[in-house]
């Protein structure tokens, strides 16, 4: 029987995953000559098999994912070539481990069965095909779990296969013939489990982790906000923009900045911080499309949360500072998701200005700056963490430096009309950026200081910061 050819462009060295969906899509190596594409097998088989396995670990069976692989063989095979019993694999079974012989007219469906199983023992020592499987399950398998409110029973079974992958002699029965038929107990191939699964538990329990052990009365910080859900509002860490008009630009900046004109605004809110590795990585946990590993390519430019060490691991002892090394699309999405949205500029324009017409939002001019932000000429040339000057009178921290953040509109030059509620262009090249970093001068920090950048960007300086509607 042909084979289907397979190629991936992966490194095994940065491979990540579960075991869980390795053996599960062990399954998907079982492909007939005309399946045309593996990855079209992944998906076409994916729910069904992640929520059998689910719905056999919560029923408390001893073997779940024994009892998914047996139904998702049948189920691959009945689409696929036919069959309508079970019995009819057990017989290609008993002939391939026993050598019983079967009837004449299972002699062909038992040849394209050996030929898959033959492909499948094969690849399941090609550890690098596995991360392209993974990559586009975890999503799906993370979010069934937590559908289906089965994280503690995840937990049990992960314990087991690591008891079971560590020493044989603690596995089931069944379970360890399984393995031994698939890796036969290679070290190599039982130590990539071994850190899937250990990933996996990371990923569905990332409170437990190390960057996770911050103080209660760190995360109470002047940012407002907290680990108990309880105590959270749909605005809980915000401040509320009044509506009013303001002048917004500058004559003595860069070009961009002018003409000044005048804009009207509707109430808003705004955060009070800039969101924080902490604060992303809580969201991160929940929807994994956000992680570094899954996170769409197209959306960013290859160094997306290039300061993180793996999907859920931030840099050590940045829990609390300013989320940096995301493109604009990775803020918006974060935004999104938690029910609020990027501010637009005019609206992060106003909420920094407070009301003044000077250069920066307090009394008292580049001289109090140090005060109020961080930049290049007190940074020590890092990032802090947040809330740790001065706010604006509008009570925003780091609304002067730190990171810049990214706001909604697309990049163009000012108009001379006044204006309500401007959201910029419709179209364009670059998205704006506002605020300041902790690498630049102080003219950088001035409130109607612009900057912009392709928004699949990603910098150490550039972070963000949320809105939402009344």
């Amino acid at each position: 029987m042909k084979r289907l050819k397979i190629k991936f462009s992966v490194n095994p060295s940065k491979l990540k995953g579960t075991i869980i969906v390795l053996a599960i899509f062990l399954s998907f190596h079982f492909v007939l000559a005309e399946t045309q594409s593996f990855q079209k097998m992944v998906n076409e088989f994916q729910k069904s098999a992640i929520s059998d396995f689910i719905g056999f670990t919560l029923k408390g069976e001893r073997y779940p994912l024994m009892h998914t692989i047996s139904e998702l063989r049948f189920r691959v095979f009945s689409e696929k070539l036919g069959i309508n019993r079970k019995s009819e694999t057990k017989a290609c079974s008993k002939r391939r481990n026993f050598g019983i012989e079967v009837p004449t007219d299972q002699k062909k469906f038992c040849k394209d069965y050996d030929a898959l199983i033959e492909l499948a023992k094969i690849s399941i020592s090609n550890t690098s095909l596995f991360e392209k499987i993974y990559l586009n399950s975890e999503p799906a398998l993370l979010h069934e779990i937590e559908r289906q409110r089965a994280r503690d029973s995840i937990r049990v079974w992960i314990r087991q296969k690591l008891n079971c992958l560590k020493d044989r002699f603690r596995c089931g029965r069944d379970e360890g013939k399984m393995i031994k038929r698939l890796t036969n107990f290679n070290q190599e191939i039982l130590n990539t489990y071994i850190l899937l699964l250990q990933n996996l538990e990371k990923k569905l329990f990332p409170e437990e982790q190390a960057f996770a052990k911050i103080e209660k009365k760190d995360l109470e910080t002047l940012c407002g906000f907290l680990e108990d859900d309880d105590k959270n509002t749909d605005h809980s860490g915000m401040v509320l923009i009044k509506p009013g008009t303001f002048k917004m630009g500058s004559d003595e900046g860069l070009p961009s900045e002018r003409p000044i004109h005048q804009v009207t605004l509707d109430e808003f809110w705004i955060d009070k911080c800039e969101v924080t590795n902490y604060q992303y990585l809580l969201v991160l946990a929940r929807h994994p499309f956000l992680r570094k590993s899954t996170f769409p390519r197209k959306y960013h430019d290859g160094n997306y949360l290039k300061n993180w060490s793996d999907d859920l691991v931030p840099e050590l002892r940045s829990e609390l500072k300013p989320v940096t090394n995301v493109s604009w699309y990775a803020a918006r999405h974060y935004c999104n998701l938690i029910g609020k949205r990027l501010a637009s500029e005019a609206e992060w324009e106003m909420a920094a200005r407070s009301g003044s017409k000077e250069k920066y939002s307090f009394d008292g001019g580049i001289e109090f700056l140090s005060d109020y932000g961080w930049f290049r000429e007190n940074s020590g040339g890092m990032i802090h963490t947040t809330a740790q000057k001065l706010s604006n009178p509008n009570g925003l921290f780091d609304i002067h430096g730190n990171a810049w953040e990214w706001v909604y509109d697309w990049f163009s030059l000012y108009g001379n009309d006044n204006v309500s509620n401007p959201q910029g262009p419709e179209m364009g090249k670059y998205r704006v950026m506002r605020g300041g970093s902790w690498s630049d001068p102080a003219e950088y920090l001035r409130t109607a200081m612009r900057r912009d950048a392709l928004p699949t960007n990603t910098f150490n300086t550039v972070g963000f910061r949320c809105a939402a509607e009344k």
